[in-house]
């Protein structure tokens, strides 16, 4: 149930979840970094939660905008109540979905992110594949997890991070989504290792309007 709540929550519980979440945002700021977002990008945040990120984001969008999408209307909620003045004033669009089913058009975004939200997507290569969809050409994507630590409490999400051979899988399965130019970092933040996971969508490669040359 604790691990549920983290990835759609729902109910009194679900609303506590994304107190949690709201309650620490180094990781958020260090994402936000490395977007190295510019004035006019749209950029989309797959999994907002509680919308700490998209909070961050928005001073830098002076011309652009931003997006986040999220499976649990508990979250929605929260992000619009913490970003009203942004979405009131149309810099910010908040969407019910998920990372399988993007609600937006193809190339509609510059930059994306999840953080930690790849954990819970099922399976990681549709979500993959549809952020190279909504991302034009160039776009940057990063993707931040927890590293697996034994070193936490029991109860510590980092107990439930990935390991090694997970951060290499998310690598590797981005290639054949559309991405290149993949770059890994690891930052440790108060009890946590953080593993970004950056990459620069291709042209073509990854879309659903794509197709194998004939040889």
């Amino acid at each position: 149930m604790f691990d549920r709540q983290f990835a759609k929550p729902s109910g009194l519980f679900g609303k506590i979840a994304g107190r949690l979440m709201a309650r620490r945002d180094a990781d958020d700021h260090w994402v936000v970094e490395l977007l190295e977002l510019s004035p006019d990008d749209r950029v989309l945040d797959v999994g907002c939660g509680p919308g700490v990120a998209l909070e961050l984001m928005l001073p830098h969008l002076i011309s652009g905008l931003a997006a986040g999408v999220d499976p649990s209307e508990v979250m929605l909620l929260q992000a619009a109540g913490r970003n009203k003045a942004a979405v009131r004033a149309g810099k910010l669009e908040l969407r019910l979905g998920d990372a399988g089913h993007l609600p937006f058009p193809d190339v509609h975004f510059s930059k994306a992110c999840a953080i930690h939200s790849v954990y819970f997507w099922q399976p990681l290569d549709r979500g993959l594949r549809e952020l190279h969809r909504v991302l034009q050409p160039g776009g940057r994507l990063v993707l931040a997890v927890r590293a697996r630590r034994t070193d936490v409490p029991w109860l510590s999400p980092s107990r439930r991070g990935y390991g090694d051979d997970q951060v290499a899988a998310l690598e590797h399965a981005l290639e054949p989504a559309g991405f290149a130019g993949v770059h890994t970092q690891r930052r440790d933040i108060g009890s946590e290792t953080i593993v970004a996971v950056s990459a620069e969508a291709l042209k073509g490669r990854g879309n659903s309007a794509w197709e194998e040359p004939v040889a």
